[in-house]
């Protein structure tokens, strides 16, 4: 459904986590919260690795969070770029 529209009650991120998880062979974590996708994708991510986050509304906050924590990680990255918001 689109961004801002009533949600469909079968629709969530847990389903579409699993879904996905069906036809794949890499590892697919659903996570509830902007909170747990920071520390996740932090816990999980490898020197070399991007970081991209896609998504409608108010996921535009994530990559700003992600970002301060490997910042006070201690993380050496280059500069972010945002490419859209």
């Amino acid at each position: 459904y689109p961004a801002g529209e009533q949600p469909i009650p079968e629709i969530t991120g847990a389903a579409l986590a699993r879904r996905i998880a069906e036809n794949r062979t890499l590892p697919v974590k659903y996570v509830s919260s902007f909170e747990n996708a920071a520390t996740t994708v932090i816990a999980d991510a490898q020197e070399g690795d991007m970081i991209l986050t896609l998504g409608a509304g108010s996921v535009s906050q994530l990559g700003p969070m992600i970002i301060e924590r490997l910042q006070l990680r201690g993380a050496e990255s280059p500069t972010p770029i945002a490419i859209s918001q």
